[in-house]
């Protein structure tokens, strides 16, 4: 029970992601030499408040979650101390925190700051942060085309449907990130996008034929992308993991980090810890294996627009 407690706390804690991904692996690493010696972050905090460094428990809380913007070189090697650690463990943990991946210390695009009252609600700035920093993407999408793949004509369908209560003004602007989204993912850092999308997706999704067909002639050309590989999950395969729902997996340079963002109704929620990502990337592999292969993928979907058309 212990166990599962822990899991649900962090849960909680990581809907919102941390300012550094840098910073979020080496507070995780700090959190676990603490835990391993014994020690509550009140007592470490004492200990640090000894040696004249201002920052108390909720402090530690925060930096441990990879929720401050900055980590003194000072500070580090405080904590560090308190843990009696090897000097392989201080060379690692404090390579970390100078390695600065920080999305943080960017200026905001324009684009976000003009449409914040549509992402903030859905804690989908976090989620777009990660997006342009990812080298690897693995999406699961059981019933539409993932964002990164889709026209605008049908992410308006897409928009409109999920989000009736939404203004045309608003629903513009959707779009327009979801296809600034694209542009900055496939000319960042991002080498491996692998897009795996239910058989569901290519039928009859949007109700306009000429919306389907432009968006499965889109997804053909995207499946010659050297970064991209789109795979068909078909109908037929039965009781699966990703039944549970829809999720994307992204892994990123300078860290061994990974991160799932898992969208609901209301918000999205993400999840860091090394047990969440390690069953959301099992739960991929596995669905990764039953789909079609890019051969019959792209037969499958050629054929799918050929009856929209």
């Amino acid at each position: 029970m212990k166990a599962a407690a822990t899991t649900l706390t962090h849960m909680t804690d990581g809907t919102r992601a941390p300012d550094s991904l840098t910073l979020g692996e080496a507070g995780r690493r700090l959190a676990e030499l603490r835990i391993r010696d014994g020690l509550t972050l009140a007592q470490v905090a004492d200990q640090l408040r000894s040696r004249d460094l201002k920052i108390d428990a909720s402090g530690l809380s925060r930096l441990e979650h990879g929720q401050r913007a900055r980590v003194s070189e000072d500070l580090a090697n405080a904590i560090l101390d308190c843990y009696m650690v090897s000097p392989a463990e201080r060379a690692e943990i404090l390579g970390l925190l100078h390695t600065d991946t920080a999305p943080a210390r960017r200026p905001r695009p324009k684009l976000w700051l003009r449409h914040a009252d549509l992402l903030t609600p859905m804690q989908f700035e976090g989620y777009l942060k990660q997006e342009r920093q990812a080298s690897a993407i693995w999406n699961w999408e059981p019933n539409i085309v993932p964002g990164l793949l889709q026209t605008p004509d049908y992410a308006r369908a897409v928009i409109e449907s999920l989000r009736p209560e939404l203004k045309p003004n608003a629903v513009r602007g959707l779009i327009d990130i979801r296809v600034d989204r694209q542009n900055k993912a496939f000319n960042g850092t991002l080498t491996d996008f692998r897009a795996l999308i239910g058989e569901e997706a290519l039928l009859s999704t949007i109700q306009d034929t000429t919306v389907m067909h432009g968006q499965l002639q889109r997804l053909l050309h995207e499946s010659t992308r050297p970064a991209v590989d789109i795979r068909i999950l078909p109908r037929n395969t039965g009781c699966h993991p990703g039944m549970a729902g829809p999720f994307v997996h992204m892994r990123f340079p300078q860290t061994t980090n990974s991160a799932v963002w898992v969208e609901t109704m209301a918000t999205s929620i993400y999840l860091d810890h090394p047990d969440e990502t390690t069953r959301y990337a099992s739960a991929f592999e596995s669905l990764w294996h039953r789909a079609l292969n890019p051969d019959e993928t792209r037969k499958l979907i050629t054929e799918a627009s050929k009856e929209h058309a």
